[in-house]
C-alpha cells in the first residue's frame, strides 16, 4: 500500500473499501470508548471518524470495537490440526495474530517441518509469526530428530526476514549461565538482526535473573507466582500470563498486574488443545477470566493486543487507529466478550463462532516426509524393571502446573520387579527413542489416576519421543504397538483392547484430518482416560513429562533426569 493512496480516503476524498458505521470502539490508548464510522482502505484502517461513503458497508449496530486478539506465544502443534485448521479455530475466536514457536516440528523434522510451519500459513487470514527455534533438541540428555545450529539461523532469517521476528524461548537457562558457545551464538545473531529474544526461565530470580536478561532475553511465560512474575517485570522483562491445557497460570499471576505495572504484561496459550479451544476459547477465554477475576476490562484487553505488538515491535497492529492493519474484533460487551464479528485484513472472516472466509493460502506445502518411527526393538518383558532397591524416584506430577515433584516411595515388589500400584496412584512409564532406535528408559509417575490400563503418545515436549504411561506392561506393550502401528499418534489400552485412538501423521504432532473431526477424536480420548480411572485431562500432562527443562524431575528417552542438575539420576534409591 502507498502512502499516497490511502491519503485522499482519510481526507474524504475518496470512498471507502469497506466502511463500518455505528461503531463503538474502545480506544486502547486513552481506555476510552469512542463513537464513530471506521473507513477501511484495502488492509488498513484509513480513518475514524463521520465517514459516509463506501464501496461495502457494513452497520454495527452499536457494537463495540476491539483490535484483533495477538497469543504473545504458542505452538501451533499443541492444538494437533494442521496450521491451516488451527486458523480455523482461533480465527473464530478473535485471535488474528499469534507469535508462534515451531520447536516441535523442527525438533522431529528440522528445517523441513520449520519450513512446512512457515509456507501453510502464508498469506492465510491469520498474521503467524515465527519464532525461530533456539532449542533443537533442548537438552543433550535426550534424542531429537534434528539439530538446528548457529549456522542455520543465519540462513533461515535471510530466507524469510519479515516472518521470523525473535529467537524462540531459550529454555536451556543453565546454557546462558554457564555461557554456552552455540546458544550464546544464536542469541547474538539474532539480536543483531533486531529480532526479540524470548525467554523460558521458570523459578530464575536474583544474580541469576539478571544474568540471563543480560542475554538480551526480554520475556518469559513459565512465571507461576505473582512474585515472581513481579521480579521479572521489575528487571525489565515482558511477563506473558499463559492459560494452557496443562499450564494455568493466569489465576496466579493476574494479581501482579495494576495500572502502573500493566503495559508489560501480556496474554499466550503456549500449549491449548483443539478441545479446549473449541469449548472455552483462545486469547478470548484468558481476557474474560481475567476480567471475571477482577481485572479491568480495558487492562485486559491491552494485554491481549497492543502490549505485545509492542513489545515485538508490530508497529500496525494492536490499535484500532488510522494507519493501523483492519484486524478487528466486535462484541457487544466489554464483559462476556461475546464474539459477533471477526474482521481480518478489512475482510470478515468470522461470524458468532463461524468461520465465513476461506483460508486459502500461497503454498499447498505438502509435507514430504511424515512421523519418524524407528523405535528400539521391545516386547512386554522389555518394560519390566528388575528391583534394585526398596526406594525408587517417583516424578510427582501436579495439576494445572508443568513443574514436577522428585518423590521418593517405597517400591512395591512383585517376584523381584518393581510394578505400578494404583492404590497410591503409582503407574509406570517409559520413553522410546523414536529416531536412532536406541534407547528405552523406564520410571514411576505419581499424579494420573490412572487404576488400570496405559495411554502411550508420540507428543512428548520437546524431543517428542513415544512415551507410555500405565498400570501393566502388558497393556503399555500393546499401546505402543498401537502408536508405533499409527505411525504417530496417541493410543488408549485397557486389558489388551484399544479403547480409543487418533493419528498424528504429521510428525506425530498433528492430524491431516479437519479441526472437527480431531476435535471429536480427542473428546473420545479423554472419555477413554476417564475410563481408566483418571478424573483429570492427563493427556496434555503426559506430554510434558519428558521436558528436561522444567523443575524438578522428568524422565526422557535416555533416563531419569534431576533438570536442576542437568544430569540423571538413577531410579533407584541407595541408602
Amino acid at each position: 500500500m502507498k502512502i499516497r493512496d490511502i491519503v485522499p480516503v482519510a481526507l474524504g476524498e475518496s470512498p471507502a473499501d469497506v466502511l463500518l458505521s455505528n461503531a463503538r470502539i474502545l480506544n486502547v490508548f486513552t481506555g476510552r470508548l469512542e463513537e464513530g464510522n471506521i473507513a477501511l482502505f484495502r488492509k488498513r484502517i484509513a480513518g475514524i471518524g463521520d465517514y459516509t461513503e463506501g464501496r461495502e458497508k457494513i452497520d454495527l449496530k452499536g457494537g463495540i470495537v476491539l483490535p484483533g486478539f495477538i497469543d504473545a506465544h504458542l505452538h501451533i502443534e499443541s492444538s494437533m490440526v494442521s496450521p491451516r485448521e488451527f486458523a480455523r479455530a482461533v480465527l473464530s475466536r478473535g485471535t488474528t495474530t499469534v507469535i508462534a514457536d515451531p520447536h516441535e516440528i523442527t525438533n522431529v523434522l528440522g528445517i523441513e517441518g520449520l519450513e512446512y510451519m512457515i509456507k501453510t500459513t502464508e498469506g492465510i487470514p491469520l498474521n503467524v509469526y515465527i519464532a525461530l527455534p533456539s532449542a533443537v533438541p533442548a537438552t543433550e540428555l535426550e534424542t531429537a530428530g534434528a539439530r538446528l545450529g548457529a549456522e542455520d539461523m543465519v540462513s533461515l532469517v535471510d530466507k524469510y526476514p519479515q516472518r521470523i521476528i525473535a529467537l524462540g524461548e531459550v529454555m536451556n537457562y543453565p546454557g546462558v549461565l554457564k555461557r554456552d558457545r552455540e546458544l550464546i551464538a544464536k542469541i547474538e545473531i539474532l539480536r543483531h538482526e533486531y529480532k526479540k529474544i524470548d525467554g523460558h526461565a521458570p523459578g530464575l530470580t536474583g544474580k541469576q535473573l539478571n544474568a540471563y536478561i543480560d542475554a538480551f532475553i526480554r520475556s518469559d511465560h513459565e512465571s507461576t507466582t505473582a512474585s515472581e512474575a513481579l521480579e521479572k517485570v521489575s528487571r525489565g522483562m515482558q511477563v506473558l500470563v499463559r492459560e494452557g491445557t496443562a499450564a494455568k497460570n493466569l489465576e496466579a499471576l493476574i494479581k501482579a498486574v495494576d495500572v502502573q505495572n500493566h503495559s508489560f504484561f501480556s496474554f499466550c496459550t503456549d500449549d491449548r488443545d483443539p478441545l479446549d479451544i473449541i469449548k472455552e476459547g483462545h486469547i478470548d477465554y484468558l481476557v474474560r477470566k481475567a476480567i471475571r477475576l477482577g481485572l479491568d476490562p480495558v487492562i485486559a484487553v491491552r494485554m491481549a493486543t497492543i502490549n505485545t505488538a509492542l513489545h515485538y515491535n508490530l508497529r500496525s497492529m494492536g490499535a484500532v487507529a488510522p494507519g493501523y492493519k483492519a484486524d478487528m474484533v466486535v462484541v457487544n460487551d466489554l464483559r462476556d466478550l461475546a464474539i459477533e464479528t471477526v474482521i481480518k485484513d478489512s475482510r470478515v472472516v468470522a461470524r458468532r463462532g463461524s468461520i465465513v472466509a476461506p483460508l486459502e493460502g500461497v503454498y499447498q506445502a505438502p509435507l514430504k516426509k511424515g512421523a519418524p518411527m524407528s523405535l528400539p526393538e521391545f516386547t512386554v518383558e522389555s518394560f519390566r524393571i528388575p528391583a534394585r532397591s526398596e526406594r525408587i524416584r517417583v516424578i510427582g506430577m501436579k495439576d494445572d502446573d508443568l513443574y514436577t515433584d522428585s518423590v521418593v516411595l517405597d517400591a512395591k515388589v512383585e517376584d523381584g520387579v518393581a510394578v505400578a500400584d494404583p492404590t497410591r496412584d503409582l503407574v509406570k512409564v517409559a520413553v522410546l527413542d523414536r529416531y536412532d532406535g536406541t534407547h528405552l528408559s523406564k520410571g514411576f509417575a505419581q499424579g494420573f489416576g490412572i487404576r488400570h490400563g496405559a495411554v502411550a503418545t508420540t507428543i512428548g515436549h520437546d524431543s517428542h519421543n513415544l512415551c507410555v504411561a500405565g498400570v501393566t506392561d502388558e497393556d503399555m506393550f500393546r499401546a505402543v504397538k498401537r502408536v508405533q502401528s499409527l505411525k504417530g499418534g496417541i493410543a488408549v489400552v485397557v486389558d489388551g483392547t484399544v479403547k480409543s485412538e487418533i493419528a498424528l501423521p504429521i510428525a506425530g504432532l498433528m492430524s491431516d484430518r479437519d479441526l472437527d473431526e480431531v476435535v471429536e477424536a480427542l473428546g473420545k480420548l479423554k472419555k477413554a482416560v476417564s475410563a481408566m480411572g483418571s478424573n483429570k485431562d492427563i493427556l496434555m500432562l503426559l506430554s510434558f513429562i519428558q521436558l528436561a527443562v522444567i523443575p524438578e524431575l522428568k524422565l526422557t528417552d535416555r533416563g531419569l533426569v534431576n533438570v536442576a542438575k542437568q544430569r540423571f539420576v538413577d531410579l533407584f534409591v541407595r541408602e
